[in-house]
């Protein structure tokens, strides 16, 4: 991968899509919809995605914690900003 410092939405969809074929685990950081606060997800794997519900599920490993994380909220993946 190029050293780019901001990806477009739809690049880093298709990461975590790679992710989830790969059993690979991604880094993300997503806004807290009600209260504006960043979560950090760190070591986590993509287990599923719904296109049209804009969302990927993703599972900690070390413990199974399951969380569903809309698209739209995700402003960081593996260290790279993410513009719309």
């Amino acid at each position: 991968m190029e050293n780019k410092k901001a990806i477009h939405i739809n690049e880093a969809l298709q990461i975590m899509d790679l992710a989830r074929e790969r059993k690979q685990t991604v880094n993300l950081k997503v806004w807290e919809l009600q209260t504006g606060n960043v979560i950090e997800y760190r070591g986590w794997l993509v287990s599923s995605s719904n296109w049209k519900g804009g969302w990927h599920r993703v599972i900690n490993p070390a413990n199974n914690q399951i969380r569903t994380v809309p698209d739209i909220l995700i402003h960081e993946i593996n260290g790279l900003s993410i513009y719309l």
